[in-house]
This record gives C-alpha cells, sequence and structure tokens, in this order.
C-alpha cells in the first residue's frame, strides 16, 4: 500500500491550485515560498500554456472592444469609464490602431 506523505498533498495541492489558473502570486504565498520566481521554477511544468493564454486573452482585450454610446471602452471582462481611466481608453484605442496599421502591411 502506497502511503501519502504531507509533501505529496502539498504539490497536489498546489499543482491542482494552477492548473486552475489561480495567480501563481496567491499559490506561493499559500505555499509560504519566498519569491513567485521560486513557485514557478518547480511548478511550471504543470502549466506549459501560459503563453499561450496570455495572447489568447492579449488578443481578446484588443479585438473583443467597442465604444459604447457614452464612449466607455467595454471588452472582454472589463470596462473603462472615461471619468475612472482616461488612459485606459486612449491606451486601447492606440493599441487598436497600431494592431491594424501592423496587420495591413
Amino acid at each position: 500500500m502506497s502511503r501519502i506523505r504531507f509533501h505529496d498533498m502539498r504539490h497536489t495541492h498546489a499543482t491542482l491550485l494552477l492548473v486552475a489558473g489561480v495567480n501563481p502570486k496567491i499559490v506561493s504565498e499559500r505555499l509560504g515560498h519566498s519569491s513567485v520566481a521560486f513557485t514557478m521554477d518547480v511548478y511550471s511544468h504543470v502549466v506549459p500554456n501560459l503563453q499561450e493564454t496570455a495572447a489568447e486573452r492579449f488578443d481578446q482585450l484588443i479585438f473583443s472592444t467597442s465604444l459604447n454610446k457614452n464612449n466607455v471602452v467595454k471588452g472582454a471582462g472589463f470596462e473603462c469609464e472615461p471619468h475612472r481611466s482616461r488612459t485606459c481608453n486612449l491606451l486601447i484605442k492606440r493599441l487598436k490602431t497600431l494592431f491594424a496599421a501592423l496587420l495591413s502591411k
């Protein structure tokens, strides 16, 4: 019969959290690691698609945004209101223009 050590449960806990998309900083804090870098060095094999996920989210952010009648930028999971974040609105508009120009070349 196999023994399950405390360390095995701890490793499973961290692995499941990372696979579920929990922020690595939170996982690192829960484990008591001194840095997120250490956590990711140990567990990076469980989340090999982090780069792909980041690229997909960025794509959604840029190309799935629109302006409503109040000139508020709305996108996938966020909303920038003019009175709160003029910078956010300008950034999204500039990025959309930049990417449109790059894609047209």
